[in-house]
């Protein structure tokens, strides 16, 4: 594939209130809003990324409150490549709810060639912290899958480069490429330049701004 025009897509899941609109927000260069108010539509936001001199196209779509419903469209799912499982380190229901994620995801993704992570939000927050940073790390390793411990308020440079990495994983899983360590990557992030809140007709964002690993 030398250049993937439907694009990588890339879901974050798990409980209302773990922070998944913020980490998603910072990654697209937005301001962290405190108390941010989930929604009830799901939210998509483009980004291109250049890797060993081919380009590809990446998504983050963003749940928005629909997991508090516990019935996510099963279309949601299709052609889902990356998979960011997000809990708050001050909520344990959110981490006891990880199994769940993981296991609706198995249930409703047939291809086998994807990725499942594991994040653990709000990491300024230690002096509230009830869900240790280890619990986290077993239950990835549980699972095989990736951990990351950030902060979608103090730490967006963390969650930019680790979402980086499982796209370029994704990449040399999918096309058998070289090590990431010896190839050049740029990642251009895009969202929109219209004011927030308003409506978008399509189903991303889209304005241009470029981030360097």
């Amino acid at each position: 594939m030398s250049k993937n025009e439907d694009g990588i897509k890339i879901i974050l899941l798990g409980e209302t209130g773990v922070g998944k609109t913020n980490l998603i927000r910072v990654f697209f260069g937005m301001e962290f809003k405190e108390n941010f108010v989930s929604s009830s539509s799901s939210d998509c936001f483009e980004g291109d990324l250049k890797y060993n001199d081919k380009s590809y196209k990446f998504f983050l779509w963003d749940t928005a409150g629909q997991e508090r419903y516990r019935a996510i469209n099963r279309m949601f799912f299709k052609d889902a490549r990356i998979i960011l499982i997000v809990y708050s380190i001050i909520d344990k229901h959110s981490f006891d709810e990880v199994d769940f994620w993981i296991k609706y995801v198995k249930e409703n993704i047939k291809d086998e060639k994807y990725i499942i992570a594991l994040i653990a939000n709000k990491n300024d927050l230690y002096e509230k912290q009830i869900v240790m940073d280890e619990e986290g790390r077993e239950a990835a390793e549980k699972y095989n899958i990736d951990f990351l411990t950030t902060s979608a308020k103090t730490d967006a440079v963390t969650f930019k480069e680790f979402v980086n990495r499982l796209i370029i994983n994704y990449i040399n899983m999918t096309e058998g490429s070289g090590s990431k360590d010896d190839k050049k990557d740029t990642l251009k992030i895009n969202k929109d330049k219209k004011s927030e809140g308003q409506k978008n007709k399509k189903c991303c964002w889209n304005v241009k701004y470029n981030f360097f690993f």
